[in-house]
């Protein structure tokens, strides 16, 4: 498993005892590879490929040691002739803007920070033919089983142990290694998820570079390369014959609801992931949503009875099998105590005692140890009789070699850690300076059993679009394996990591500023892969979508308050623009106070500005609020960083929303990215067109959301927020200006986007008592305070019970509120014959708006406290 703590690098050679002689598995299918090649350019072209060339002493995937293509490539590099720089260039553009719409980023940092960065893949895929693919995928599936015994033997009888193929201080100095995990009996297999990094050496033959037992990752960047591909050359991908992925990935769904424990009808299948944090956290969510299996975090699980269950809106459901994306030595803070939050309390208890099945089990991961390459040979000839078809990288365990760093002479070696949470990257022995190398003499011979040795590899070059030419760059293929039955399935393709440059390596581990590419299985005949469906011949009706998972829930109902939160703050700042391009420089004191009491403005900003402020001083004022690049300099709240909650919290529901939502979230943030203007009426169209894309989003969510549990959570959220504002607004309107005049009753219908339906109803200029009833007491007016409470009401209604048993019909606390304020709006008449009663009603209308105003966040607080933590609010 790759975590923050386990950075890796693609180096090695195969092990000197596996590769004495190549096997017949590859001595079959590498036809005319070469040792070793000068590259020539492949036939000229359109000047396509006339700067590329391979690297000598190097495995070039492209080209034959003559310069001209492989016969692998030749159709393909036919068409990439046919496109030209300029064709793969504007191709390779709908392909970088379906990365960017997607959202798919890569968190290098592995925090809650902004740094993300786009997913780098690159438009030139890897290429092999089916019959190769044969071959190589059923030496895969070899090792898989190989590892799947040797950890069914350190959890369990230990024959290696005792017939002294394994070290004993191999296997207990280990971290990973879990005394905790009970016995696989039967045939049953423990691997269930595998991933194995492999590359070739200068001769084209394959070489393991790592092992991936633990949890591996990558195979949904994948499917994203795969798909993004398949989307930009479309008439390609079919010309060639791909084999599909669709069959790999609906075998691994099937394989995760058969791992259940007996005796489930309809089995809960949840993905366990360290959460948004986590570098491979997109990787997580896209998976679970193709799956079609509940993404949760630790804090979402719990443990009754020795059962684990997932806190849903609707209460607790039973869970039964948990595919692990968390790393083993967090997983249960009982067993291990940890200061982690990412595992589930009493997981190991409900693991032991069988309620539930996690893939894989917390343990796996002492087989990524690079110390346990050395042993393999032996332990293959012992289990199968036979050689490994794919050697591994030639790994030297300082707890075998009394002088460790010089096991490798006249090679260039790298030192490796041989195990442990944090580790550091790998150390090149040839280049070390001698002031450096006396440290590292001291460190390894004080423990020498700590690292392993392992040779440099050379490995194979490939094509990489630079965005003008073709360059040649190292390449290295992560293949990923999964469980089916008695035997292994194998990803028809890879995650392929292609080196940031000529000389660099290639970064096996995400971590690593390395480029991807998707490998091409070239299937022989049209339509290679069909797919099945493993469904009966006839479904029953369902209209229910599952229970909705408290966090899930907690998502919408703030994407709902971000949503109307950024929409409203915009729409008070068309109207200082406008007041200030009409010169009403006697309206902006409500205005500006409305941003002070939400935080994008200071009570010292607003302080500093003249009595009546020029344009210049409102467009410095205003920009820190809408503009990003101006906000950084900004202490309070902003409308970019409204957008960067959104964005978050809607990448974290991408299931719930529609492709068009995400497409307008990501536009609006590309408006607050955009440069701020010079001039305050630049900035009109800018807030225009905001509010154009806020309206975007709400008809969308409206209109393609299926009214279900998450529906609700979105619509409250997005109601309390209006009425938030709403409220704050209309205090502080009443507040400057206790006579509310004509122009503060234009500016509140302004804001509230219901000027034409006054003028349509009244003539003349606004006046208090009409314009109030519009604004607040009108179930009508999709804007009112009244609809607002409406809709809360509707959608409050149909949350689940508190307790589902009982018929009560007791309205819950929060409930209550609402009610409360609709029983005032929907029995008091704002009517009044003179100016001394029209004064009273105001100022009775005004203990109410602020009663209100202060009842709303314990609204929220109680809402919370229900269907988002599950714990009982007390009044204490």
């Amino acid at each position: 498993m790759e975590t923050p703590r386990h950075p890796d690098s693609a180096t090695g050679k195969p092990n000197r005892p596996e590769s004495k002689s190549m096997p017949p598995s590859q001595s079959q299918t590498l036809g005319s590879m070469s040792q070793s090649q000068t590259s020539p350019t492949p036939g000229g072209g359109d000047g396509l490929f006339a700067n590329y060339k391979g690297l000598e002493g190097s495995f070039d995937e492209f080209l034959h040691p003559d310069g001209s293509p492989r016969p692998t490539w030749q159709d393909f590099s036919e068409r990439l002739r046919g496109l030209g720089k300029d064709g793969l260039g504007l191709s390779w553009r709908r392909g970088e803007e379906l990365l960017r719409e997607n959202g798919i980023s890569y968190n290098l940092l592995g925090d809650q920070s902004q740094n993300k960065r786009p997913w780098n893949l690159d438009p030139i895929p890897a290429l092999m033919s089916e019959s190769e693919w044969t071959s190589l995928s059923a030496s895969l599936v070899e090792r898989a089983h190989l590892w799947n015994q040797i950890l069914k033997d350190c959890y369990g009888p230990r024959t290696l142990l005792n017939e002294g193929l394994l070290p004993p201080a191999l296997l207990y100095s280990q971290p990973n290694f879990n005394r905790f995990l009970p016995p696989v009996n039967g045939g049953g297999n423990i691997l269930t998820s595998y991933a194995v990094d492999v590359a070739r050496s200068a001769d084209g033959t394959w070489t393991v570079v790592a092992d991936r037992t633990e949890a591996p990752n990558g195979a949904g960047f994948a499917l994203e390369n795969r798909i993004i591909l398949a989307n930009v050359f479309p008439e390609t991908t079919h010309k060639l014959h791909l084999i599909r992925q669709a069959a790999y990935f609906q075998s691994l769904r099937a394989t995760l609801f058969a791992h259940a424990p007996g005796g489930n009808d309809e089995p809960k299948v949840v993905m366990l992931s360290p959460g948004p944090a986590d570098r491979t956290y997109f990787e997580d969510a896209y998976l679970a949503r193709y799956l079609g299996i509940t993404l949760a975090v630790g804090e979402e699980l719990t443990v009754r009875n020795d059962r684990v269950y997932l806190k849903t809106v609707s209460g607790l459901q039973r869970v039964h099998v948990i595919y692990r994306r968390v790393h083993e030595t967090v997983i249960d803070p009982l067993e291990v105590p940890t200061n982690s939050q990412q595992g589930v309390p009493g997981l190991m208890g409900a693991i032991r005692s069988g309620t539930v099945s996690v893939i894989n089990p917390p343990g796996t991961g002492i087989a990524e140890s690079p110390a346990m390459l050395p042993f393999l040979p032996a332990i293959s000839q012992r289990l199968f009789g036979k050689d490994l078809s794919i050697p591994s990288i030639e790994t030297i365990w300082g707890g075998q070699e009394e002088n460790l760093l010089e096991s490798l002479p006249g090679q260039s070696a790298l030192l490796k850690e041989a195990f442990g949470l944090r580790l550091r990257p790998p150390v090149q022995l040839d280049t070390l300076p001698v002031i450096q190398r006396e440290s590292l003499v001291a460190r390894v011979n004080a423990s020498p059993s700590s690292y392993v040795v392992q040779q440099q590899m050379n490995f194979s070059h490939g094509p990489v679009w630079t965005g003008s030419q073709l360059e040649s760059r190292p390449l290295a293929y992560r293949f990923f394996l999964f469980a089916k039955g008695d035997s292994y399935q194998v990803m028809p393709g890879a995650l392929v990591r292609c080196a940031s440059s000529t000389e660099a390596l290639p970064g096996l581990s995400l971590d690593h500023d390395s480029g991807s590419k998707d490998l091409w299985i070239l299937g022989e005949k049209e339509n290679p892969d069909e797919l099945q469906t493993n469904q009966p011949a006839r479904l029953s009706i369902r209209r229910s979508t599952g229970a909705l998972s408290s966090r899930s829930a907690d998502n919408l109902f703030w994407i709902g308050r971000y949503s109307e939160r950024t929409e409203f703050a915009t729409r008070v700042l068309l109207e200082i623009v406008l007041a200030m391009t009409d010169d009403k420089t006697s309206e902006l004191t409500p205005l500006l106070a409305t941003l002070r009491s939400f935080g994008y403005l200071t009570g010292a900003q607003i302080k500093a500005l003249a009595d009546s402020p020029s344009r210049q001083e409102i467009l410095n004022l205003l920009r820190p609020v809408f503009f990003e690049s101006a906000s950084k300099e900004s202490t309070g709240d902003s409308i970019p960083a409204n957008v960067g909650n959104l964005f978050r919290l809607a990448s974290l529901s991408r299931d719930r929303l529609s492709n068009e939502s995400w497409r307008i979230i990501r536009a609006h943030g590309d408006l607050v990215s955009s440069s701020p203007p010079h001039t305050l009426l630049s900035m009109r169209p800018i807030l225009q067109k905001a509010l154009l894309n806020h309206s975007a989003f709400n008809g969308t969510c409206r209109e393609n959301i299926t009214r279900n549990q998450g529906w609700l959570f979105l619509n409250i959220g997005r109601r309390v927020e209006r009425i938030h504002w709403l409220l704050t607004l209309i205090n502080n309107l009443m507040e400057a200006d206790p006579e509310l005049s004509p122009s503060s009753l234009e500016t509140a219908l302004s804001i509230n986007d219901t000027t034409l339906t006054y003028r349509f109803r009244y003539r003349g200029s606004p006046q208090p008592l009409p314009a109030l009833d519009l604004i607040l007491f009108d179930p009508a007016n999709p804007r009112s305070l009244a609809f607002q409470l409406k809709e809360l009401d509707r959608d409050l209604r149909n949350l689940p019970k508190e307790d589902q048993a009982s018929q009560s019909e007791v309205p819950r606390f929060a409930h209550r509120i609402v009610l409360r304020a609709m029983n005032y709006l929907e029995t008091e008449l704002l009517s009044t014959d003179d100016e001394t009663s029209e004064a009273a009603e105001l100022a009775k209308l005004k203990v109410f708006l602020t009663d209100l105003q202060d009842k709303m966040p314990r609204f929220t607080e109680k809402l919370g406290w229900e269907f988002f933590t599950h714990v009982e609010f007390t009044n204490s």
